[in-house]
């Protein structure tokens, strides 16, 4: 059998021989991704691991605040009305705006949204008054939520509260959004980073734990990181829509939906009534909302002068924010406070295109993790602090990079 042997000259490529990859496009990719990672982690880091603790806020609530939710397990004797007139009555200076129920006691909170009272509804004791907005669990509402742009939770940052020049949003807004950003391409860019080619795709999925320190950290980055990737869009990609009206808008009408409903949602004309009408009770307002829109109430703002109408807000037989905290319901009924027949019923799974129902029955919600109990959360929670690990991981390889790098330089000079 003849033998050819082939000299290749230096530079050029063998004729017939397999095309190079494109390893520059490539190498410039992973460098972008290392270096906004090591850059802007960090923040993110620390916006993923609040978000992760706050899966649980409730119960953390729930737990630290023991004696609001002190009551009896015996049957009602006193209703939401009779609820919030003990409070006004005991104290006057508290200006109530909503009423709603959660842990078995009859929660009525004020217009700010900043305090509530809790009423015991089988004994009618009133609980102590809680601060909704403080410690701890506020102040990671804040960082996670606001970027310290929300003036009633603790620790807000006065600058961050005001409005970003051209934009029309908050500078906590613009800071969360342009973290939503960076998730989904950091996710995208690993994915694209990581991806082995079919034929050694299940390599793409091992941890060599026995082969030495950087070899481990870099297949857990790795294996971590593409396990992950379904959630970080989720979360990359909510966390700006929420943020940034614009990408939520392009985001339905890219999906199939549309943004005309978006606008009109939120607001409700009542019709003119002769306001020498008593005005509806609570428990009529109770009443016709359950009629228009059965379900459990989860709370039930009440009308004022700028909105003379009762909002009652529902939680129907799927509920995709049933574990959220006092505002758990997601089916909205707005009751004119003196004429009982003009009511309107605002739920996003009627009269709309599917992308506007998944986004607002599915994907915001999934953001939270509203929609699944505390069990079903801890998926969440593990997936919420894959950043951390990624961060841990990553700064790990590329310090071991850096320190190879340097002996060789050293052993060369």
């Amino acid at each position: 059998m003849n033998t050819t042997v082939v000299v290749r000259e230096p530079g050029k490529r063998i004729v017939g021989s397999p095309k190079r990859s494109r390893k520059p496009v490539r190498r410039r990719l992973i460098s972008i991704h290392r270096w906004s990672a090591l850059i802007l982690g960090s923040v993110l880091v620390i916006q993923s691991t609040s978000g992760a603790i706050l899966l649980y806020h409730a119960e953390l609530f729930r737990a630290q605040h023991a004696s609001f939710y002190r009551h009896t397990d015996a049957p009602a004797v006193i209703d939401a009305e009779q609820a919030v007139a003990m409070v006004r009555a005991a104290d006057p200076g508290f200006d109530v705006g909503w009423v709603g129920g959660d842990g078995g006691v009859i929660a009525i909170g004020n217009t700010k949204y900043t305090a509530a009272y809790s009423v015991d509804p089988a004994t009618g004791r009133i609980n102590e008054q809680v601060n909704l907005t403080d410690g701890v669990l506020g102040w990671l509402t804040n960082l996670h939520n606001c970027a310290f742009g929300c003036a009633r939770y603790s620790g807000a940052i006065p600058i961050l509260e005001n409005q970003a020049p051209l934009l029309g949003i908050k500078w906590g807004a613009v800071i969360l959004g342009a973290l939503g950003v960076l998730l989904v391409s950091l996710a995208v860019s690993g994915a694209v980073i990581w991806w082995p080619s079919l034929a050694r795709l299940r390599h793409g999925f091992r941890v060599r734990l026995r082969k030495g320190r950087f070899a481990r950290d870099r297949d857990l980055h790795d294996v971590i990181g593409i396990l992950a990737v379904p959630f970080l869009l989720l979360w990359g990609i909510t966390g700006t829509t929420i943020e940034w009206p614009a990408v939520q808008r392009a985001w339905l009408v890219a999906t199939g939906g549309t943004t005309t409903l978006e606008r009109t949602e939120r607001s409700f004309v009542p019709r003119s009534s002769d306001a020498r009408r008593p005005p509806l009770s609570i428990g009529e307002a109770t009443a016709i909302a359950d009629r228009a829109a059965p379900g459990r109430l989860a709370y039930l703002l009440l009308p004022t002068d700028a909105a003379p109408y009762y909002r009652a807000v529902v939680a129907g037989a799927y509920s995709p924010r049933e574990h959220r905290l006092f505002y758990s319901g997601d089916v909205m009924v707005y009751v004119n406070a003196h004429d009982d027949s003009d009511i309107k019923v605002v739920d996003a799974s009627h009269d709309r295109p599917l992308a506007n129902t998944f986004y607002a029955k599915v994907f915001e919600p999934a953001h939270f993790g509203w929609l699944v109990n505390g069990w079903w959360r801890l998926i969440w929670l593990a997936f919420g602090l894959t950043p951390l690990a990624l961060a841990i991981t990553g700064l790990s390889t590329w310090l071991f990079r850096r320190r190879t790098r340097r002996r060789r330089a050293h052993a060369t000079t």
